[in-house]
């Protein structure tokens, strides 16, 4: 991976428009894909992200809504989609057809419902090819500050080899500070469990309990977290970095985090279909929590915290989480 890579962005929002960014000023060749055409011709017109206040893209940067065209010879395939739409768009580009050396980063975050397959997992599977070589980029970093350059760690989940560190100094840089690590699954699954916790940590915020009580719940949510991952075949160290206590504490203490918005509408009296009609974004966190009820179903891990926040975002009252808590 020493001569210059091309690299293609599935996923035309916040995270990939800043991400592409980032790695147009690393010097790779950057294509963007949005599936939605009007999007992509807004991005390739006007060069901007609307929810992302001065951020413009560099000119070098082409965004196209064929799939066909963006997967082209293409080296890195870089997911930062919905989790509902990675498999979808994964059985694409598996009918377009790529290069045979190419690798995958997902940078996307959730756990498929029914199957309960994590992104990268889902990865491997609609696109064979590409077993072996499949990678995570997680950790606490909100796009409008990467945007203006706030300094922001982040781990790289996968195997390790020449492959792993030629895509660490693809993204280490700038504002990033990547590191490897080994445990794909236990990153995967911390990026995607946080983002319910942090739901119950709006929820408590909604709720006026102050930082004394949020304390506890990022405490046992931690251990609940951790918990499940070991279950999955992670290991219980990986909760303690980026992607899993690092990304805790930013989901479910900032304003920026649209799943501890959610909750703390929730919190404070709204009905689930209210509180997220006034998101202008997607709530991950509402599918995690119903991914990590069945998780915890099927592995016979006790999480009454995950249930309770689980059972909220279903219209259940907001305070089941004190008592989830002990309170």
């Amino acid at each position: 991976m020493a001569r210059q890579l091309k690299v293609t962005v599935l996923g035309g929002g916040m995270w990939g428009c800043v991400l592409a960014q980032h790695l147009a000023n690393k010097r790779a060749k950057v294509t963007i894909w949005e599936f939605v055409p009007e999007l992509a011709m807004s991005l390739q017109k006007t060069r901007r992200h609307k929810q992302i206040p001065g951020f413009r893209l560099d000119g070098s940067i082409k965004v196209t809504h064929s799939l066909s065209v963006a997967v082209e010879n293409v080296d890195v395939l870089l997911f930062v989609l919905p989790s509902r739409a990675l498999a979808a768009t994964a059985k694409s580009i598996r009918r377009c057809g790529f290069p045979k050396n190419a690798v995958a980063v997902n940078a996307s975050k959730g756990v498929e419902p029914h199957t309960l397959a994590t992104m990268g997992d889902i990865i491997s599977r609609e696109l064979p090819s590409l077993r072996g070589r499949v990678w995570t980029l997680s950790g606490p970093s909100f796009a409008r500050e990467v945007a203006r350059g706030v300094p922001t760690g982040m781990m790289l989940g996968g195997p390790e080899g020449a492959d792993a560190k030629a895509l660490v100094r693809l993204f280490d840089g700038g504002a990033l500070n990547v590191t490897h690590w080994p445990d794909r699954h236990g990153v995967e699954l911390g990026g995607s469990l946080k983002n319910a916790i942090a739901i119950g940590a709006g929820i408590l915020d909604g709720l006026g309990t102050g930082a004394n009580t949020k304390a506890a719940l990022l405490v046992q949510g931690l251990a609940e977290m951790a918990s499940l991952i070991h279950a999955r075949g992670g290991h219980y160290n990986t909760i303690y970095g980026l992607s899993g206590l690092g990304d805790l504490i930013a989901t479910g203490t900032s304003p920026e985090s649209r799943n501890r918005g959610f909750g703390e509408k929730l919190g404070k009296g709204l009905s689930p279909k209210r509180a997220l009609a006034q998101i202008p974004t997607i709530v991950e966190g509402i599918e995690a929590s119903a991914s990590a009820r069945e998780l915890c179903r099927l592995y016979k891990v006790k999480a009454p915290l995950l249930e309770a926040i689980w059972r909220a975002t279903r219209g259940a009252p907001a305070k089941g989480v004190l008592k989830a808590l002990g309170f």
